[in-house]
């Protein structure tokens, strides 16, 4: 299991099996992400951002998700 920083401690296990579609170079391609976590500000909801390898190699982060409760 996969756990955010934050003290609410959100459960990323379900966006990392998840399929997206990524932008790579031009190409829509459908991924899963190879690594997830929270990005918020203090006192402020946060964004869930993804990490994507595509096929040439290149990799891509992605906002996946939003937090319902501030960090």
């Amino acid at each position: 299991m996969v756990m955010g920083l934050d003290m609410a401690s959100i459960d990323l296990t379900p966006y990392l099996q998840q399929e997206y579609e990524v932008d790579c170079d031009g190409q829509i391609v459908k991924l899963k992400p190879v690594k997830a976590w929270v990005l918020a500000p203090k006192g402020r909801k946060g964004v869930i951002i993804g990490l994507f390898k595509c096929p040439n190699g290149k990799t891509v982060r992605k906002a996946i998700g939003k937090t319902e409760t501030p960090a």
